[in-house]
């Protein structure tokens, strides 16, 4: 399924997760069009001081590849900072969150996988 530029759309939810601010999620390609393979396939955009709340992957998991900016994420109970080029997941009822502590946006790549 190709899903062009054109096609894809953009959107904002506030307090994802019960996180602060604003996510802008530019999603690459519909749940629909994935063959039943994703639950979101997105680029996240989180400006300085935005978060995403706490949340837990079961049955489903959670894929991530940061691009752009710095991340704290939680993995394993502890909080690391992760840096472009770093990727994690998430799942087997393992839970989650991701802040944004500094100055720039970060921008990463999010699959969520059935």
């Amino acid at each position: 399924m190709l899903n062009r530029a054109q096609d894809q759309n953009t959107t904002i939810t506030e307090h994802l997760r019960g996180g602060e601010g604003d996510v802008i999620m530019h999603h690459l390609m519909k749940a629909e069009d994935s063959c039943g393979k994703f639950k979101m396939c997105a680029l996240l955009t989180l400006e300085p001081g935005c978060t995403i709340g706490e949340h837990s992957h079961m049955p489903d998991a959670e894929f991530c590849w940061l691009l752009e900016g710095e991340l704290v994420i939680a993995d394993g109970g502890e909080e690391h900072t992760v840096h472009p080029g770093d990727a994690w997941m998430c799942g087997d009822g393992a839970s989650h969150y991701t802040k944004n502590c500094s100055d720039k946006k970060a921008v990463f790549l999010a699959i969520v996988a059935n």
